[in-house]
């Protein structure tokens, strides 16, 4: 600069200065605004392997007081000490919603869960995880955030869960569409799929699911609360029999036939389940037990449940949870494999979860298979996650993660998969 005047050369490498502090402040903008983005939506854990963990807070009533903030989170903190990557956050028990659910809502069925009825030291008072206070899903979602865990909605099929103030308040208010048995007396457990109503309830409960903002629904097929084919014996239902067999004796519930009717209206359902997940980029995830290597599913599971490998090839559900099979206690591990593998060759589009259950639902838990295999359960559950991971499996599941009902040698062992 001369008598006040800027050179010429010099205003050139002013503006060039400029121009890299203007782009430098635009790329920190946007390195910001996409921090911001990722801080706001959970991120699919980066594992090749999941391990899922199913969580139901009510499980640990008695340790930790779930209806606040602190103790959602030292629920989750425990459930993380076995290595999990992906949570899936129970959203009933029942019919009894865990968050305030505007379709569940009916005053005269409204009651809270006495939490004194529950053995415990410590008593927390009267649980309302329906209410606002008991809403845990925004802080295990920001928690699942934070960490870099996946995060999904564990939901049953189920309106009830083997106890009648655990109806769903929605069934107990509309007696018009309850389920009967073949002789006609009406069963207030679950309502009937073959009424339009229903189906649009139960629509808008999948809605309630995804405003909380998950990255995965699994539908529960084991937890039916009792349902089945022969609780469908409705005045629809036996018209649609008519339309379709003239005066032919309405068959029992494990006729072919019958199951066939039902299954094709339980089926559309879930294809509008799929559709409404899909449409907000979420996954869709069946679970399914008492799987064999032989057909479909095993007579009890399609007396039970529904058979899921045409609905996979079909592509309305994006993944398969296993939750049992029918192994050969003579030859655990060996029929396992065989059994994961035939899982492998027919799941069509869908991705496979396998089990490693600390509990021996359907005898498929990890004491189970030591015992047969004369192991420990630490090597059983390495045996298990082993054969899980070389058949191709997404990951297991743990079934489910309660208050240190997976010991330490079997976290190590789960740790050590994931090394």
């Amino acid at each position: 600069m001369k008598n006040g005047n800027v050179h010429k050369s010099q205003l050139s490498q002013l503006f060039t200065n400029r121009k890299c502090q203007l782009f430098a402040l635009v790329v920190m903008i946007c390195v910001c605004g996409g921090l911001i983005q990722l801080s706001a939506t959970p991120q699919t854990s980066q594992s090749p392997f999941d391990i899922v963990a199913l969580v139901d807070s009510l499980d640990f009533a008695n340790n930790y007081d779930i209806e606040t903030a602190t103790g959602t989170v030292q629920v989750l903190e425990h459930v993380l000490l076995t290595h999990a990557n992906d949570i899936w956050w129970r959203d009933k028990g029942g019919g009894r919603m865990r968050y305030p659910s505007k379709c569940e809502m009916w005053q005269l069925s409204e009651a809270p869960f006495d939490k004194k009825r529950l053995p415990s030291e410590d008593i927390y008072g009267y649980l309302r995880l329906e209410s606002p206070r008991g809403n845990e899903f925004p802080i295990v979602r920001q928690e699942c955030i934070k960490r870099g865990l996946g995060f999904g909605i564990h939901t049953t099929i189920e309106e009830n869960h083997w106890y009648s103030p655990l109806s769903s308040n929605w069934t107990l208010a509309h007696p018009e569409y309850w389920g009967c048995v073949r002789g006609g007396e009406p069963w207030m457990g679950t309502c009937s799929i073959f009424f339009p109503e229903v189906i649009r309830h139960k629509l808008e409960m999948v809605d309630e699911r995804l405003s909380l903002k998950p990255q995965k629904i699994m539908l529960d097929f084991w937890r039916n609360g009792a349902w089945s084919y022969a609780r469908e014996y409705t005045a629809p239902a036996l018209a649609e029999w008519r339309r379709l067999y003239g005066d032919e004796p309405v068959p029992e519930a494990t006729d072919s036939r019958w199951q066939k009717m039902v299954g094709a209206h339980f089926d559309d359902y879930l294809r509008k389940f799929s559709a409404k997940c899909r449409a907000a980029g979420v996954e869709f995830i069946g679970g399914f037990f008492g799987i064999d290597d032989k057909d479909d599913a095993s007579l009890r599971n399609r007396f039970s449940g529904f058979g899921w490998r045409h609905l996979a090839k079909e592509g309305v559900f994006d993944a398969v949870y296993v939750l049992s099979i029918a192994y050969d206690p003579k030859d655990p591990f060996g029929s396992t494999e065989r059994i994961y593998r035939n899982v492998m060759a027919n799941r069509g589009k869908a991705e496979i979860y396998f089990p490693l259950a600390s509990y021996n639902f359907e005898k498929c838990g990890i004491g189970e298979y030591a015992k047969l295999a004369k192991i420990s359960e630490a090597e059983a559950a390495t045996r298990l996650l082993r054969l899980a991971k070389s058949v191709g499996a997404r990951g297991v599941v743990l079934e489910c993660v309660d208050y240190r009902n997976y010991s330490p040698e079997v976290c190590a062992a789960i740790g050590d998969m994931l090394k």
